[in-house]
């Protein structure tokens, strides 16, 4: 019984030494930075999405949910509209190239002239369908909106391009 007293008694010094033992700071959890919540840009749907009277322009729309919603609007081919998280936001047309149809191309690159989403983008390459007197189908697509910081927001998109009288 001595023995076994003994033995209970050096664990008991020794776990109390262990317990009691100054940090040497190699278990310390180290602090990660904080995060920056980031995410890509959202389309909000368009406020005006016609093609006004003696103009000619491009209408791309998505679907969300049971929903078709217009995001898109280019005229002239020189300048474009988007909402974007609620606010309305001009395209500045960068660079395009593909198939021409109407004065307009079927791969485009925008610039955001905000200057609050400076370093954003827009990207559209479409495929065109059916021709119609006037106007032509956008058979399918995608939309891809590039914010500052680098997320990409890519989304299906379909529309209609033409001139109206």
């Amino acid at each position: 019984m001595m023995i076994r007293s003994a033995l209970f008694l050096a664990g008991a010094v020794t776990l109390a030494a262990c317990a009691s033992a100054p940090s040497t700071g190699a278990n310390k959890a180290t602090s990660a930075p904080p995060r920056i919540e980031t995410e890509a840009p959202d389309p909000d749907p368009l406020r005006a999405a016609s093609i006004p009277s003696g103009r000619c322009g491009m209408i791309l729309w998505t679907k969300s949910g049971s929903r078709t919603l217009p995001i898109f609007r280019s005229l002239d081919n020189l300048q474009a509209t988007m909402q974007i998280e609620g606010d309305e936001v001009s395209l500045d047309l960068q660079e395009e190239a593909g198939e021409l149809r109407l004065g307009m191309r079927s791969e485009q690159l925008y610039a955001v002239a905000d200057e609050a989403r400076a370093g954003s983008s827009v990207e559209t390459k479409l495929t065109w369908g059916q021709t119609f007197p006037g106007g032509s189908y956008i058979s399918g697509g995608t939309i891809t909106l590039t914010g500052a910081d680098g997320w990409q927001r890519i989304l299906p998109v379909a529309g209609i391009a033409g001139c109206k009288a």
